[in-house]
């Protein structure tokens, strides 16, 4: 094999592999974060999880994007392991549309394709557009690079040695083992099924052969899922674990039926001579076939996993972040979602120390007024921490609507941390009340009564399920309710104090109460608006 032909198949592969990214990393950008949004609202059975997960990969053309995702959920406990095995098994469903896309016998006009996004890229106005452009572009590219592969392998066709290389492969151990080492090392089955097809289309291996390796694309695609799940929680690294043992079994099954049943000969029939066709067609039996069979054992497989990684999560520090792992994520779905379990994690420590303020402000207890200041120190932290993360994770390529949802979770955070300071303030107003014997007026508990009650309500309203617009209009509601009420209870405090109901001291501190109060109403109406 000359040198030209050498380098005409390297030249080939990099448009392939890169052509395979664009149109990936430009799917996922077009799509936004609707799609991250979907896997997490539409996965209430197993059976929907999978419908999902295909309709979720198909569209992205990448299952290890759409399982990370899940393993992602499961470790910010915004899934269960039940939900996530049917994302995964309709992630291992979407993914071989990549492979009937590259079977498509258009590789004569993909430079015609490549021009065409090029052109819409350069010519659009706006991001939307040049995305579109971009996965026009990279669909081209990966057709020209198929056709480069292609003919620069014409001439191992006439070489003993590579002929009878690849009639090894029908070992089964022996394919399953390159074809898993050969997708981990590029962490894309699309990538490696496009690739083998380029190999088959010129008849240098058989379907026989092939399909062995075939089946260890789906093992060496897990690779993926296993790294992001390293440092996650014991419930994330049992969503990878699924991942694994699903390829595996599958593997194992065909393995099987491939030695007792003539499958490669069934979709040899289905295919007809094009060998491209025949591995895109045995991936899609492969996956479609296990998801079937595995289907209904869904819980089992859960089950298994948890049995296989035991135990349970340590208790993390306080001072410590529990869901953002990794400081330089390129994953901005993941890291989205991080952010968003770190800022929840903030919201119910905000609820817990206006809860056990509000107990302690009138009757006093020195280990709640403690958990407070520790809770407020873990608040404190939590702000710093989460707002230097999103301002890391803002260099990386993102559309508009995910940068905006990153800068709108640096803005609650930052709310929240002001709710924390104001609750600090009203439990150091506790211990004055507690060392000086101050009392108030049956008039001014009922007040703060009436106060606490429509906050208490307002966090109640931030993770119910009701409608997003009533959602919103509740919190709009009881936030005017608080400030209209502060108004009304300032005034009639003054006139308490006026005609000495009041005592001095303990009306100042009140009327400083009151103030502060309205204040965590106001920010915790914002900040909910925003995690609505």
């Amino acid at each position: 094999m000359s040198i030209s032909y050498l380098l005409g198949l390297m030249s080939g592969l990099v448009l392939f592999l890169f052509g395979m990214e664009m149109m990936s990393s430009a799917l996922e950008l077009f799509a936004g974060k609707r799609l991250h949004t979907t896997i997490e609202k539409l996965t209430s059975s197993p059976l929907k999880g999978v419908l999902v997960g295909t309709v979720v990969t198909a569209i992205i053309q990448s299952s290890s994007a759409t399982t990370v995702m899940a393993v992602g959920f499961v470790n910010a406990r915004l899934m269960t392991i039940s939900q996530a095995v049917g994302v995964i098994m309709g992630a291992n469903v979407g993914t071989t549309i990549t492979g009937q896309l590259v079977a498509l016998n258009i590789t004569k006009i993909a430079p015609v394709i490549a021009f065409v996004g090029f052109a819409i890229y350069k010519g659009a106005k706006n991001d939307r557009t040049k995305y579109l452009g971009q996965v026009v572009l990279g669909l081209g590219m990966l057709f020209v690079g198929m056709e480069m592969m292609s003919t620069s392998m014409k001439p191992l066709r006439d070489k003993p040695i590579f002929v009878e290389l690849m009639t090894k492969f029908q070992n089964p151990f022996l394919g399953v083992a390159v074809g898993a080492i050969f997708t981990a090392i590029i962490q894309s089955s699309s990538s490696s099924v496009g690739i083998l097809q380029a190999i088959s289309s010129q008849g240098l291996i058989d379907l026989h052969s092939s399909m062995y390796i075939i089946f260890g694309f789906n093992i060496g695609t897990c690779i993926t899922s296993v790294l992001s799940a390293i440092g996650a929680s014991k419930n994330a690294q049992r969503t990878s674990a699924v991942h694994v043992l699903f390829n595996l079994i599958g593997t194992f099954l065909f393995i099987a039926f491939a030695r007792a049943l003539p499958i490669a000969d069934f979709v040899i029939n289905i295919s007809g001579p094009r060998g491209a066709a025949q591995v895109a067609n045995m991936h899609t039996f492969f996956n479609i076939l296990t998801t079937i069979v595995l289907f209904p054992f869904s819980n089992k497989l859960a089950a298994l996993a948890t049995k296989l990684i035991p135990g349970k999560d340590e208790k993390a520090d306080s001072l410590s972040l529990q869901y953002i792992t990794d400081r330089n994520m390129i994953d901005t779905n993941l890291a989205l979602t991080n952010v968003r379990a770190e800022t929840n994690r903030m919201v119910e420590l905000a609820k817990e120390n206006y809860d056990m303020t509000m107990s302690i402000f009138l009757n006093f207890d020195q280990e709640k007024y403690d958990k407070v200041f520790r809770n407020e120190e873990t608040i404190n932290f939590l702000n710093s921490n989460i707002t230097k993360y999103i301002i890391d994770v803002l260099g990386n390529r993102m559309n508009d609507n995910t940068a905006t949802s990153f800068t709108n979770y640096m803005r609650i955070v930052r709310d929240i941390e002001r709710i924390g300071d104001h609750l600090k303030s009203i439990a150091e107003f506790a211990k004055t009340n507690m060392e000086r014997g101050l009392i108030y007026t049956e008039t001014s508990v009922k007040e703060m009564e009436t106060i606490d009650e429509a906050i208490r309500g307002m966090f109640d309203v931030i993770y119910s399920k009701m409608d997003k617009q009533e959602k919103v209009e509740k919190l709009r509601t009881a936030n005017k309710i608080v400030e209209g009420e502060t108004v009304n209870y300032r005034s009639s405090h003054l006139d308490r104090m006026r005609t000495g109901i009041c005592d001095p001291e303990s009306g100042l501190i009140y009327e400083k109460v009151l103030i502060a109060l309205e204040r965590v109403s106001s920010y915790l109406s914002n900040a909910g608006k925003l995690l609505i």
